[in-house]
């Protein structure tokens, strides 16, 4: 019987399984990185390594369920880094056959991928180089240097700065990452697109997302959601949109004075001591919120774990994903697993992951009066919700079926193990 497979996963926060015997709290995000390794760790050919940039002082290993945890501490001059000694330290414990970083953006990706001569798999999540028209959100930056709305003109210089001197270096560096892999894993023809652009040389493998467990068994119901309702995912930055649905909650208002709009995360009301709650975008998203008199129609539902989010499907009547550019977002096929019925923009990968009138439906990115009129068809129309919430969650359980996502896994390692330089015919 041959050796099993030594994979070694870079990934960019600390995985749940071990937060807390590193005396940290576990994160909601990455649920996907935790459900792969933890199948490929109950297989017999495979010996599954994580190494995790992590707020430690010194590198911490630790086996738990099959795994080996690296627990990397950060860099002191950067902590989204870490040093070469210790990737050093990473690979000669664990001796991989076979890189495999998740994500392409950060410094410590690159480290291990310069450093390490055998078989090296990225995996794409997002794909900066691809968002750079778009990050800015299509905001009307110039309208908004209006110097009798100083705040509002101190926000759109923020942005610009923001993006000139924090996104733009990123973008030669994520370049680099790209062009070091042998093989590129994606999800979508547009993050396909990204990767063949960057390094035309490098092996492409398709394989998709386990989503979280709770998603799986919930159902959206069209008798037990909350009329006339509106949730989205994230309104961080201006790539995720949240203005242009702002835009068309005003005009859906005249239709609907009780329709109130769910966005997931803190909110921006409660600016604090944030520099960026006072002059980013959370300040523009609050300045919109106050000037359309929508203070009354908007709900900030604070950080949701897993179940809250399960929850806030299942209450929702619509589910908007509102992103400028996206590859392959989580919470659209999280809203379709649970049949929400949704809207989404007509933007990136979102075309790989569902059809427009069939599973969703679509609209242009930064047409908030296509969104309107998108949601109020949903709105008024209980039957075309039921036959898309049906058809979204049939699409999504083949998209996301955890053995299927697993066995194309496991077979994408095959190929790239066999093809590596001394492989056995």
């Amino acid at each position: 019987m041959s050796a099993p497979t030594r994979v070694l996963w870079i990934v960019n926060i600390v995985l749940p399984a071990v937060a807390t015997e590193l005396g940290l709290s576990k994160t909601p995000f990455g649920g996907w990185l935790t459900l792969m390794t933890d199948r490929l760790a109950l297989r017999d050919d495979f010996c599954i390594g994580v190494a995790m940039r992590a707020p430690v002082k010194t590198l911490t290993r630790i086996e738990k369920n099959g795994i080996v945890y690296y627990a990397m501490p950060q860099s002191a001059s950067d902590a989204f880094d870490v040093e070469d000694g210790t990737v050093a330290e990473v690979l000669a414990d664990f001796v991989p056959d076979v890189l495999h970083a998740e994500g392409s953006e950060m410094a410590y990706t690159r480290r291990f991928l310069k450093a390490w001569a055998g078989p090296k798999l990225l995996s794409l999540q997002g794909v900066i180089n691809g968002n750079r028209n778009y990050d800015l959100g299509r905001l009307p930056l110039l309208s908004m240097l209006n110097p009798l709305r100083p705040k509002t003109a101190l926000t759109a210089v923020a942005l610009m700065v923001n993006f000139a001197f924090r996104f733009l270096p990123r973008l030669k560096a994520e370049r680099e990452t790209i062009g070091l892999a042998d093989h590129i894993m994606g999800r979508t023809v547009w993050d396909r697109a990204q990767a063949w652009a960057i390094n035309p040389d490098a092996t492409y493998h398709h394989c998709s997302r386990i989503l979280r467990d709770g998603f799986y068994g919930a159902a959206w119901d069209s008798a037990g959601h909350e009329p006339h309702s509106i949730f989205v995912g994230n309104a961080a930055s201006p790539r995720k949109g949240t203005h242009v649905v702002i835009e068309a909650v005003r005009l859906l208002r005249r239709a609907y004075p009780e329709i109130r709009l769910y966005v997931a995360g803190e909110s921006p009301m409660e600016a604090g001591s944030s520099f960026k709650r006072h002059v980013g975008y959370p300040a523009h998203v609050c300045d919109l919120i106050d000037r359309y008199g929508l203070k009354d129609r908007v709900t900030f539902t604070g950080l949701l774990d897993e179940p809250g989010m399960v929850r806030r499907m299942e209450q929702s009547h619509v589910f908007v994903m509102s992103s400028i550019i996206e590859n392959s977002p989580n919470t659209l096929g999280e809203a379709m697993m649970v049949g929400t019925p949704s809207v989404s923009s007509f933007t990136g990968g979102v075309p790989s992951m569902a059809s427009d009138e069939v599973d969703v439906l679509m609209y242009r990115a930064d047409d908030p009066a296509m969104l309107a009129m998108q949601i109020k068809r949903l709105f008024d129309d209980p039957a075309l919700c039921g036959r898309l919430s049906a058809s979204a969650r049939k699409r999504a359980r083949r998209t996301h079926d955890p053995e299927a996502n697993v066995q194309a896994l496991v077979a994408a390692y095959d190929r790239i193990s066999a093809s590596a330089p001394g492989a056995s015919a």
